[in-house]
């Protein structure tokens, strides 16, 4: 898998998974460890002093398909990079974060992962 998916997972996950649980964007985090098995993992917190409860939340198989679906959903209405889906912008993936990696940020590798996730 490319950079490009795991920067999105770091990075965009949250706009779909705050809008779902309607809690502001900067309530839950996450980072990208990748000594874990030696495959890249999320992991995912809440960052709420005392915590929220969100990850909780996150982790039930509803919610996490929910986010998973709402996330293919607006990447594959998208229309950035044309057919190829070699593009992304502020509608799909890129955001302040991320902008470190918006050159390398792709929808198409992106959405062939969550259909996989989701199937």
């Amino acid at each position: 898998m490319g950079g490009g998916i795991w920067h999105y997972e770091e990075g965009d996950y949250w706009s779909f998974t705050n809008t779902y649980l309607e809690i502001e964007r900067d309530d839950l985090n996450g980072c990208l460890y990748s000594e874990v098995l030696g495959t890249p993992t999320l992991i995912l917190f809440d960052d709420v002093p005392g915590g929220a409860g969100h990850v909780r939340r996150v982790a039930e198989e509803e919610c996490l398909r929910e986010v998973l679906n709402a996330a293919h959903s607006r990447l594959a209405r998208c229309t950035c990079g044309g057919k190829e889906e070699k593009s992304s912008c502020y509608s799909c993936l890129r955001h302040y974060q991320n902008q470190f990696c918006h050159d390398g940020l792709e929808r198409g590798p992106v959405i062939h992962f969550l259909k996989k996730l989701l199937s």
